[in-house]
């Protein structure tokens, strides 16, 4: 599958969220006449059509796993909305599952997805009475968390060459907070430790989106310093990402992060500010 079709699902993966993120924050700013129930069933609306674009563009390329993968994040995202009923909660979680389901008959292999659909699995059996269903649904997430595990730490778990460039316009969307605590050990969300600087004076952050440590990433064994290089742009965005110092699975998280920060444009120079980010990712202490 070419680069390109993988990189045009990407973008619209992240334009679709976007958008529906925009959608949201107008809703919020409708007139209080509005009640809770249409402003919720008009955000559930722009979400579904979003979705719906995205699983399209994903059904023209079938073998393509990653594809596949961000219809499952994206149904996993909306899994986390707080705002949504029990019953539209199962329905994304099932959706998600399908989807990553997808990327794996694409790629049996493909990380990014077994993670997911594991974590998927687990949020599910929260939401699952029957403990016989519950004990089930762990069982099959311990599987597929293992064979990640597996696969981290063999070569394919290997790190982001040193000297990738991303160009990055349009941001990620954020990364999955931790779901409830379930009928397994709860899943808890360790952030690496940033720091920045540049050859002058270093610009004001104003939005900051710290680097996920999966428990997942943890239990391989990965851990370490990442170093990007950044280029913030007069509007205060980053628009490029270089890697300088690569760490087997925490160079992507480090580089998903940095990509949606935003700085105060009056402290960026005019012709835009080269930075450098360190991460430190460090296992939590036991």
């Amino acid at each position: 599958m070419g680069r390109g079709v993988a990189l045009a699902v990407g973008v619209l993966a992240v334009v679709s969220i976007a958008a529906v993120a925009r959608e949201r924050t107008s809703t919020e700013q409708m007139p209080r006449d509005r009640t809770t129930t249409e402003l919720r069933a008009t955000e559930r609306a722009a979400f579904d059509r979003k979705a719906a674009e995205l699983e399209q563009a994903a059904a023209q390329q079938p073998g393509n796993a990653q594809a596949q993968h961000l219809v499952g994040t994206f149904y996993f995202e909306k899994s986390r909305d707080v705002a949504v009923s029990a019953e539209e909660r199962r329905g994304y979680i099932d959706r998600g599952i399908a989807a990553e389901d997808r990327a794996l008959a694409a790629d049996p292999d493909f990380v990014e997805a077994l993670v997911y659909k594991n974590i998927l699995l687990r949020t599910k059996a929260t939401t699952e009475p029957d403990p016989a269903a519950q004990a089930a649904l762990v069982r099959e997430a311990d599987v597929l968390r293992n064979r990640a595990l597996e696969l981290a730490q063999s070569p394919r778990g290997k790190a982001i060459p040193v000297g990738t460039v991303v160009n990055t316009a349009v941001p990620p969307p954020p990364p999955p907070p931790p779901p409830p605590g379930g009928v397994s050990e709860p899943i808890k969300w360790v952030y690496a430790e940033t720091t920045v600087t540049a050859s002058a004076a270093a610009p004001v952050k104003t939005k900051d989106v710290r680097p996920i440590f999966a428990p997942m990433v943890i239990a391989s064994g990965s851990k370490g310093e990442v170093v990007l290089d950044a280029q913030v742009d007069a509007r205060g965005k980053v628009t490029q990402v270089r890697v300088v110092k690569s760490q087997p699975m925490l160079t992507q998280a480090a580089i998903d992060a940095v990509r949606q920060w935003e700085f105060d444009p009056a402290t960026v120079a005019a012709g835009g500010t080269l930075i450098t980010v360190t991460a430190n990712f460090t296992p939590p202490a036991r």
